[in-house]
């Protein structure tokens, strides 16, 4: 990984200022990926798609922000630097209970934007279980019924026409207990791309696992993230 300059962005609503770190290049080695589509990878960092704005606590879609300018850590003392940027604090994903208040608050503009943040809820909601064996969880989420509201909205913006969402759709419903269901679906996802993914996902269907979990890393590792890359690109989750 070569990390690029920070880029300087501005609240749509406040105007405060946050960075984040872009990219100069990366790779996908050691990448983890887990069955709700969420991929952690040491040498490509994503950036939060909605972030959190440290100075109003306003939430907003990271492309809506102004770009104010970059800082070149890389370059030394020597370069002459916007304090104010210098000091911009690195944005901040929501919580789970952030993201469903902004559904709440009309943030999805469309169809793709609730799909969007449905998805971002869900992976954040999952994110305390992601090492967690099946008997240590009690509970899924800190607040059941808005989990289980947004699975079940998020699965009927799901298609079936796509293996890719297929899949996707299959863990929704897994997670949600309704493993019928999710196999009925997951018998649609016929393309061999997914294959080693369809084993894993009616295995865990037909164990009654309900949690989230990191899918094998036989066959290769990169066959699997690119199993979900089409999912992650779709949806717009890797700009």
């Amino acid at each position: 990984m070569m990390p690029g300059p920070d880029q300087i962005i501005a609240c749509p609503k406040c105007k405060g200022l946050a960075r984040y770190m872009t990219l100069a290049s990366g790779n996908t080695i050691d990448a983890r990926v887990w069955t709700d589509g969420k991929m952690i990878a040491p040498m490509l960092p994503l950036r939060p798609t909605v972030v959190k704005c440290h100075h109003c606590a306003e939430l907003y879609w990271r492309a809506d922000a102004e770009q104010i300018g970059t800082v070149d850590r890389c370059r030394g003392a020597d370069e002459q630097v916007n304090p104010a940027w210098a000091d911009a604090p690195i944005v901040e994903e929501p919580t789970e209970a952030g993201y469903y208040q902004a559904l709440a608050n009309g943030l999805a503009k469309n169809a793709k934007q609730e799909r969007i943040l449905r998805i971002l809820a869900w992976r954040r909601s999952n994110d305390a279980f992601r090492d967690t064996a099946l008997k240590q969880v009690q509970v899924i989420s800190n607040d059941p019924e808005a989990w289980r509201r947004n699975l079940e909205a998020l699965a009927c913006l799901l298609t079936e026409e796509d293996v890719k969402d297929c899949l996707i759709k299959t863990e929704v419903l897994r997670e949600l207990g309704k493993f019928e269901s999710a196999k009925q679906v997951l018998s649609r996802a016929t393309s061999t791309d997914g294959a080693a993914v369809v084993r894993q996902l009616r295995s865990l269907c037909d164990a009654g696992d309900i949690c989230v979990r990191e899918l094998h890393s036989s066959p290769p590792r990169t066959t699997l993230v690119q199993a979900f890359a089409g999912v992650l690109s779709k949806i717009g989750l890797r700009r």
